[in-house]
């Protein structure tokens, strides 16, 4: 189990007796002319001292109006911001956010209260999440043994039955079967260790360019059985800031799904270029393209918009994707059309000393 440190957020405070004490000062400041020439004030809304009497109150009113406007300020707004604040980091799935207390234990308000409810609904919410990796983590780890002596045994039966016959149909049906099931537990593995923080990334300055054509090259035999044509355009020694590992991972999900989703005979194509801030890369198919509603959830865990082509994957190769490019303080973005296909854009940074020239 991993035990994150809890990230604090503080806000001001105020007590409401603040207000009502504001009140009575204020109201005594603006009974000051009544209280000391009370006698006299007959005089005085007949002659042009009554002005001066009128502007005491104008000011006395300004004043008072500003300083119950700082009171709110502190008193509600700010907690309420920071609230907000917190609430959009557990939404992302940070429990780790301790929003501290506004007064000390004796003397809680209601935003006290409200900041210790909202505190123990986010431990409790991660202690869950954490035992639900924790199960999921195990469980797929479990599958990887047993996977394996499947493949091998299928392995050795596929050689000794005839290549046309029944039974060799069924033996690569167990193959494929198992080869889709070994790729699910490794992609939850690695998620799971992402999503936790375990997994260590090695930020290093590496060339870009040879990384995306030895990617495409790994996809001949697919491009060559469907007759797809391939598009690359890619500068050489385009450089950027990234784990190597990882954005090989993001290579292969994004141009598995390039492939996958584009019929025979269409195309496939990768862009690269060097922007002022970073570098920009496109891979880009001719599928079916993706609609709207579907595109706004294609990054979520197991969703698969296309059911036709369900059986060639798990609907985690993008969620893979997104989070690799957060850890590597990049993006990625979809644009599609249905019936035109779609374009993913990863964005990435480049070194430092890049940057300038």
């Amino acid at each position: 189990m991993i035990i994150k440190k809890r990230k604090k957020i503080t806000a001001g405070s105020i007590s409401l007796k603040g207000y009502l004490g504001t009140f009575i000062g204020l109201m005594l400041i603006s009974s000051l002319p009544v209280l000391m020439y009370g006698e006299y004030l007959h005089e005085i809304a007949s002659s042009y001292l009554k002005w001066f009497l009128v502007l005491y109150w104008l000011l006395v009113s300004l004043i008072f109006t500003g300083i119950i406007a700082y009171q709110k300020y502190i008193a509600f707004d700010i907690p309420l911001k920071r609230l907000s604040e917190a609430t959009k980091h557990v939404a992302k799935g940070d429990f780790s956010i301790y929003l501290a207390p506004l007064h000390s234990v004796q003397k809680y308000n209601k935003m006290d209260h409200v900041f210790e409810n909202f505190n123990t609904m986010v431990e409790e919410l991660g202690s869950t999440e954490t035992l639900k990796n924790d199960f999921v983590a195990n469980v797929s780890h479990e599958f990887k043994a047993p996977l394996a002596v499947i493949k091998s045994y299928a392995d050795v039966l596929q050689e000794q039955v005839a290549q046309n016959s029944e039974l060799n149909d069924y033996v690569e049906t167990i193959i494929a079967e198992t080869d889709k099931m070994a790729l699910l537990v490794t992609n939850v593995l690695k998620l799971n260790k992402i999503e936790n923080q375990i997994i260590q990334t090695t930020m290093k300055e590496y060339n870009v360019s040879r990384q995306l054509v030895d990617m495409m090259l790994a996809f001949e035999k697919v491009w060559e059985e469907e007759k797809i044509t391939i598009n690359v355009n890619v500068p050489d020694d385009i450089f950027v800031e990234a784990d190597p590992e990882m954005m090989e991972i993001v290579w292969q999900n994004l141009l598995s799904n390039a492939f996958k989703f584009t019929s025979a005979g269409g195309t496939v194509s990768i862009r690269a270029q060097k922007n002022i801030d970073g570098v920009e890369v496109e891979v880009i198919d001719t599928g079916n393209g993706i609609d709207k509603e579907t595109a706004k959830r294609v990054f979520d865990k197991f969703y698969q918009g296309d059911t036709s082509h369900s059986k060639k994957g798990n609907g985690l190769g993008l969620t893979l994707v997104e989070r690799i490019m957060t850890l590597m303080n990049g993006t990625v973005s979809l644009s599609s059309k249905v019936g035109k296909g779609s374009i993913f854009k990863i964005w990435l940074p480049v070194p430092e000393k890049d940057i300038d020239n």
